[in-house]
Parts: C-alpha cells; structure tokens; sequence
C-alpha cells in the first residue's frame, strides 16, 4: 500500500490489493499517514511537522452460504440439511428457502424459517419422516436456497454458493404383506 500526503490532501493510492470472493474480513483500526510526494513528480514536497491520521473503517465482507445433505435416508430418520456461512458471521441471518416434498413419510411437521444466530457459522434444518408400517413408495425432501430478496436494487445479505439446490431420497422400509389364498381345484374332485 502506497500512501502520501499532497498540499491538495491525503492521496490513498491502494497498489496491489485483491480480495477474493470468499476472503476472510479484513480489519484495520487505525493508519498512520506520513508527509511525503505525491503520485505526480511535478507535485512539491509538503513539509509539514503535524502528523497526518486517519481512522479506516472496511466494512465485513457478505456471508457465503452453502449446504449440504445425505444422497437418501430410510423412513424414521430425520433428513438433515447442513448450513454453513462465511464472512461476516457477527449478525443474525435468515434464509430464504423453498420445500419440495413427495412421499407419505412426513410427520404432522411445519418447516419454518432457518436463522443463523449472531455469531453462528453453521445452522442445521432437520426434518423428521415418519416410519409407518405401511408399504409406500420411496419418496423425497429437496431444499432449495433461494436468494433473500427478488426486488433489483436491493442488496443481498447473504451470496449462494452452488449447487443451490440439495434432494434427500427417503426409502421407504416396509414390505409389501403377500397373503396366501387357497382355491380348491377344480381337477381333483372327485
């Protein structure tokens, strides 16, 4: 980092700075400023005693999330949907996802709202299935992280990491009953 001071005020000249997309939050409190040329070699010297100061605020960077879940389960476990972010983690954060549901091993369950709490990194979604006795067919729970808002012009809180959309197949265990029936012949009477 470059950084001097002008007789036209304090000239920042950042050189070489590259934040990735999943950088961790980047800090600094305080950054001393001393007197020296400006980016202009026809520019004068500023001589002067007071030393020059300025406080720098960055700001965290957004939250990244992402999630993953088991390829399938068997009726009676619960699908769990793991949920990580990184970034900024020091605030609460909602997520914004949709349900996709086929099968009859769902319990009497209402899925709400999945939060992280401040200073949280990771949050789980656990939805319970229901192991009946009845011969069914296999189904599935699928989750998909949606984007916080729809409007244009307002930011996102959080950024997806892909894929954005996980599927849990959920096998049903029980077997079909088969019942013998016995029918009289009609070539043995006799």
């Amino acid at each position: 980092m470059l950084i001097h001071a002008t007789r036209f005020g304090v000239l920042l000249a950042l050189v070489s700075i590259a934040i990735a997309a999943f950088a961790p939050t980047i800090f600094a409190s305080s950054l001393e400023l001393t007197p020296g040329y400006g980016p202009n070699i026809n520019m004068p010297r500023v001589e002067s005693q007071l030393p020059v100061s300025a406080d720098v605020t960055v700001n965290d960077v957004d939250p990244v999330v992402s999630f993953t879940a088991p390829d399938s389960i068997t009726e009676g476990e619960p699908a769990v949907f793991t949920f990580t972010r990184v970034g900024s983690i020091s605030d609460e954060l909602a997520l914004n996802l949709d349900f996709f549901l086929e099968g009859q091993f769902l319990q009497d369950y209402e899925i709400g709202e999945l939060r992280f709490a401040a200073g949280e990194a990771t949050a789980v979604l656990s939805i319970p299935t229901e192991d009946d006795n009845t011969p069914e067919p296999d189904g599935y729970i699928g989750v998909h992280l949606q984007p916080r808002y729809y409007t244009p012009g307002i930011p996102q809180p959080y950024h997806r990491e892909p894929p954005f959309y996980r599927e849990v197949a959920v096998t049903d265990n029980d077997r079909p009953v088969v019942t013998a029936v016995a029918i009289p012949s009609l070539f043995n009477q006799g």
